[in-house]
């Protein structure tokens, strides 16, 4: 069975099922259906978190499997709040590289492209569940596959 390793950019999949559908992302059958795939040793979903307004979501995302990482954004002089997690959920990947089999990615960014390709010359297939996925990301990706409406609120 495929170890694999489940890495998901919460406000990348909520702001681009919002504009495809109009609806959530249901973390449950999101985690269900790729435990489908293999035995899922880490699942860790980033975000970000302004006071304790994201609490009642983090102890969701913890009864749905996966572990939550969030961070206070940082606030630019124009006035966007932005909590970037790329970096930090590139690292977890590569530390956990040598127990995986499988990387699947929550994440339509192409900026992960880089690290897709690095993955896969350590020999582990890489897997993107989004929506809207790029086109960086199809190009280099073992598999791409559109977040079906099933796994959606």
């Amino acid at each position: 069975m495929k170890r694999i390793g489940l890495f998901l950019e919460v406000s990348n999949l909520y702001h681009t099922l919002n504009k495809r559908y109009s609806k959530k992302l249901n973390y449950k059958r999101y985690y269900d259906f790729v435990s489908d795939l293999g035995d899922i040793q880490q699942a860790i979903a980033y975000g970000a978190q302004v006071k304790s307004e994201a609490t009642g979501f983090m102890i969701c995302l913890r009864e749905a499997g996966f572990l939550p990482k969030y961070k206070e954004p940082k606030e630019f002089h124009d006035g966007t709040k932005k909590a970037n997690w790329d970096v930090g959920m590139v690292i977890d990947i590569i530390q956990m590289i040598d127990r995986l089999d499988m990387v699947v990615l929550g994440s339509a960014d192409g900026d992960f492209a880089p690290m897709v390709t690095y993955v896969q010359g350590r020999g582990l297939q890489v897997v993107i569940l989004a929506c809207n996925i790029s086109h960086e990301l199809r190009e280099v990706a073992t598999k791409c596959m559109e977040i079906p409406e099933s796994l959606l609120e």
